[in-house]
């Protein structure tokens, strides 16, 4: 679990870089009608780590009391606001993954897209979430014209 925790972090520093990266005006800006902007993308990185905590510990106290509120919670937040919330909940996230026990790593959890998942596989999801999401911000850089990244 310890890699999995260097990941979490690693991942979210290279996130709010390229982010930050980006001109002011191009961090709302979304490619196409339906497309999302790297702020929107950043306001569910601030909130989606309280998700995936839910289904794997069973003590965890989320700010949000249903998969909806995920949805709307971060609808006014800023850049700075969604980094300071986005590293306290990956702190929280990776504070549970270092007492992981074998037990809550094999328990399979229904989630809301219609899959199960187990524990092990879903303590890995803030991971791939965040890595998912540098891959887009990165390609919305492209399509302004930013080839450096």
């Amino acid at each position: 679990m310890e890699q999995l925790i260097a990941m979490n972090n690693g991942a979210v520093d290279m996130f709010f870089k390229a982010v930050r990266k980006m001109p002011e005006d191009k961090q709302t800006w979304k490619p196409l009608d339906t497309g999302r902007s790297a702020l929107d993308q950043a306001r569910e990185l601030a909130t989606s780590p309280h998700f995936f905590l839910m289904h794997i510990d069973p003590n965890h106290q989320s700010p949000y009391a249903n998969y909806e509120e995920f949805n709307n919670a971060a609808d006014n937040w800023d850049l700075d606001t969604c980094e300071q919330k986005c590293r306290e909940v990956t702190a929280t996230y990776n504070e549970f993954l270092k007492t992981m026990t074998p037990e809550q790593m094999g328990t399979m959890h229904a989630m809301p897209w219609g899959e199960e998942h187990s524990g092990a596989e879903i303590a890995g999801f803030h991971y791939w979430n965040v890595v998912y999401h540098v891959g887009q911000v990165n390609y919305i850089q492209t399509l302004y014209g930013d080839k450096d990244m």
